[in-house]
């Protein structure tokens, strides 16, 4: 390996990386970064669309993955997912084109939560059921260890 590669397809490709960060031979900030878009492959995000008064349910968009137990990503803190509902909204008037019968549904989901979350929340990201980190072998606790190193030469 010479430069950053333009995928990273195991986790021995990160422990190389590592080695030339260590050699020299890469920035640090370079593998930090690239270790930050495996960890976010972990969440399925989707935009707020609503929350609720009391901070504990989100509305997105329709997101079949969410499922009760889940993790729940929103503007760097992890929730758990405590209640899931998918609902249907009739859309207010057919669109142009479209007759009676053919009207759109708008389906969304509430997420409750088991802590509050801030107003200001964008985007929600759900957790993942395929896990990325079992696809290319490597587990959390390696990843923040090579952090943890990568820390020592930024």
């Amino acid at each position: 390996m010479r430069n950053m590669p333009k995928v990273i397809g195991t986790g021995k490709d990160i422990y190389n990386l590592l080695g030339m960060v260590q050699a020299g031979k890469l920035a640090a900030g370079e593998l930090r970064e690239a270790i930050q878009g495996i960890e976010e492959e972990k969440y399925i995000f989707s935009p707020v669309i609503d929350i609720s008064e009391d901070k504990r349910y989100v509305t997105t968009n329709y997101l079949a993955e969410a499922q009760k137990g889940a993790k729940v990503l929103c503007e760097g803190k992890v929730y758990t997912i405590k209640s899931v509902e998918h609902i249907t909204e009739e859309a207010a008037a057919a669109g142009e084109g479209e007759t009676e019968t053919e009207q759109r549904e708008d389906k969304k989901t509430v997420i409750g939560v088991n802590a509050d979350l801030k107003e200001a929340a964008e985007k929600v990201g759900v957790e993942n059921p395929v896990s990325v980190l079992e696809r290319i072998g490597i587990t959390q606790e390696e990843l923040d260890s090579i952090k943890g190193v990568l820390a020592k030469y930024e």
